[in-house]
């Protein structure tokens, strides 16, 4: 049995997260100016709730991710993840709430809670299973003592986390350069035991 330290941390804004839209794994935007300043304020925090450990760190392989995890801890080769992207967001891919408005299949989508599967798109369940195979990806070797900060999707945080504790999804929400901290015990079959708490660096969820 290993013990890991865990950071899941979400990226800096975005294209498209500025003006509310819609952005899942068919975009792989850039990171905004106001992201790149984001992230360089957070980095003394950072720092400071990860000095004395060496840490591993991955991300998922769109642009905002790779981009947050090279400026936020200084390394020009982050371990990539391929299955660490947001949700498919289907055909609300790119759109924002006032776009949306009106159309049948998106009100449907927001009467379910989100729960129902996204037109031409993905559903929570699935998104769920491909984050969580991600995250244990990321872990790495389950007998090796680590700590490990994963830069990922606001979506990736939010499905692995309500897995994890079997609470509701969008209790996990979290905002730009934010996320958890875990303490994970861990061997061959998977977690045997976490305890998590806010990261608390970043943005106000």
């Amino acid at each position: 049995m290993a013990k890991k330290k865990v950071y899941l941390i979400r990226h800096g804004e975005a294209e498209g997260n500025a003006e509310k839209r819609y952005i899942g794994n068919r975009t792989d935007t850039a990171l905004t100016q106001t992201g790149i300043a984001e992230i360089g304020k957070r980095k003394p925090a950072a720092a400071k709730v990860m000095e004395g450990a060496p840490v591993r760190v991955c991300s998922g392989p769109m642009k905002r991710a790779v981009d947050t995890a090279r400026l936020l801890f200084d390394t020009d080769s982050p371990e990539t993840v391929p299955e660490l992207t947001e949700m498919d967001l289907g055909c609300f891919e790119g759109k924002t709430y006032q776009e949306l408005s009106g159309d049948p299949r998106y009100q449907a989508w927001i009467d379910s809670n989100g729960t129902m599967t996204i037109p031409e798109g993905e559903s929570l369940e699935a998104f769920a299973e491909r984050s969580m195979r991600a995250f244990l990806s990321a872990l790495g070797d389950p007998d090796r003592e680590e700590t490990v900060a994963i830069v990922c999707h606001g979506g990736n945080i939010m499905a692995v986390m309500s897995s994890l504790t079997r609470k509701n999804y969008y209790d996990f929400i979290v905002g730009n350069v934010d996320g958890y901290v875990l303490d994970l015990e861990m061997n061959d079959e998977g977690i045997l035991a976490f305890s998590y708490d806010r990261l608390g660096f970043g943005n106000p969820a």
